[in-house]
């Protein structure tokens, strides 16, 4: 293959990955009704034992699951969908309300306090509850006491602070009257709970996605308050907050549960979307490997490591030998001084342009990455390079990647990738290894 037919590949790939985590595909895997009973997984529920059934969703990917569910008929319910994003509305067999996306506003409030008044005076109802990547922001419900405006000043230092996620999510659930096992507990009175959840985090923790409505939660009101205090975020807390936690860790407010009645069903992952991802590869006589789904780290300098294993690949023929696809999956970050202006271009499109600098000279190696929602950070879904990126750019690079301006050096040389996607499974990242070029 020349590089044009690489790069195209590559695309495809990518493509194979979305497809295959797209809701309605992950939904049809697991989810049927049959005879009045309902299977999910490996569970049944016979639907005459209920009074009703309640069919409620948060996320990006909630309006195409709640679309898949065919055979259900509920009585009630409720999505709560990012606005700006294309849907079916016809297709939804319960309303939809649409909020922000990443911090929330009056709209999500209002949202969330519809969802939850669906919920008064039931008893012996089946709750179905669709999870995926955004509900955290979307799904808001904050303590009493504690301001929408508070909540988002308090989100915004956390992200700069460098607290990985579950330090974040520590503090959000011990501040919010739905997440860390809140809503399910608050289910528990009101029938059986069951949800199905497509994960957008790095190792498919339940309690990470959307902030752990459902899942049982095992950090503490002291957690909470040692990381803002560790990430010297104490002292800038609105002091409603402080107050909040330091009463929590007085014992004067119940802990978050801890254990919780409620079926949790992991429909989805950034591993199905690898795997799809793979099984293309091999269809068109790869050698191919799936290196992991756990994928973390600064983005251009997981870059320096993915291509020093593509070199070796193409040198040693150490771990396959070409033509060989690596395919690779999680989530990378991108670290930015708020204090300097940055330009446009997410995770994906840094770690791609990193690349390009590293196997610049080369021949026969591309590389390409996507979010898999679509959008890596901004616009675009992601980008696709190969040896001679650089060189055809014909100006410094490193401007670019020390001011996060990404995107212009892929517009300019029309290597964007874009497709419209109902899902988020994190990053798929392709390694294309052809033979070394021996002239």
């Amino acid at each position: 293959m020349d590089s044009q037919e690489m790069k195209h590949l590559a695309k495809m790939m990518i493509l194979e990955g979305v497809s295959a985590a797209d809701p309605e595909h992950l939904i049809n895997k697991q989810f049927r009704v049959e005879n009045n009973t309902l299977y999910i997984g490996k569970k049944d529920y016979r639907l005459q034992d209920f009074e009703e059934v309640l069919l409620f969703g948060i996320g990006k990917a909630s309006v195409p699951m709640a679309s898949a569910l065919k055979g259900l008929d509920p009585d009630d319910g409720l999505m709560i969908t990012q606005e700006g994003h294309t849907y079916e509305k016809d297709s939804c067999p319960v309303p939809i309300k649409e909020a922000k996306h990443p911090y929330p506003e009056e709209t999500n409030l209002k949202a969330t306090e519809t969802l939850l008044s669906k919920l008064e005076g039931k008893k012996e109802a089946l709750i179905i509850f669709l999870i995926s990547g955004g509900g955290s922001a979307l799904f808001f419900y904050p303590v009493h006491g504690v301001s929408l405006t508070e909540m988002n000043e308090l989100n915004r230092i956390l992200v700069r602070s460098g607290a990985d996620i579950h330090e974040m999510n520590a503090v959000r659930k011990h501040l919010s009257k739905v997440k860390g096992g809140m809503f399910a507990k608050l289910c528990e009175e009101k029938g059986h709970l069951v949800s199905l959840i497509i994960s957008d985090v790095v190792d498919d923790d339940l309690d990470v996605i959307a902030s752990g409505p459902t899942s049982p939660d095992t950090s503490t009101f002291q957690d909470a308050v040692d990381v803002l205090k560790t990430y010297d975020l104490w002292k800038d807390a609105p002091k409603s907050i402080k107050k909040h936690l330091n009463k929590g860790v007085r014992g004067e407010i119940p802990e978050t549960p801890d254990h919780i009645r409620v079926d949790n069903n992991l429909i989805g992952s950034n591993f199905d979307a690898l795997t799809a991802a793979a099984a293309f590869a091999e269809k068109k006589g790869l050698n191919t490997m799936i290196l992991s789904s756990k994928n973390k780290g600064e983005a251009r300098e997981v870059a320096k490591t993915l291509m020093g294993i593509a070199k070796e690949i193409q040198d040693t023929e150490n771990p396959l030998k070409p033509p060989a696809a690596v395919i690779i999956g999680g989530e990378t970050t991108v670290s930015l001084d708020m204090d300097k202006k940055v330009g446009k271009g997410g995770p994906n499109r840094e770690l791609v342009l990193s690349a390009a600098e590293e196997i610049e000279g080369r021949k026969n190696i591309v590389i390409a990455s996507a979010d898999s929602d679509g959008i890596d950070g901004t616009d675009k879904a992601g980008a696709v390079a190969d040896c001679e990126s650089i060189s055809r750019f014909k100006k410094k690079t490193s401007p670019l990647l020390q001011a996060h301006d990404s995107q212009r050096f892929f517009e300019e040389l029309n290597d964007s990738l874009e497709f419209e996607s109902r899902t988020n499974v994190n990053d798929v990242t392709i390694i294309l290894v052809g033979e070394k070029d021996r002239d």
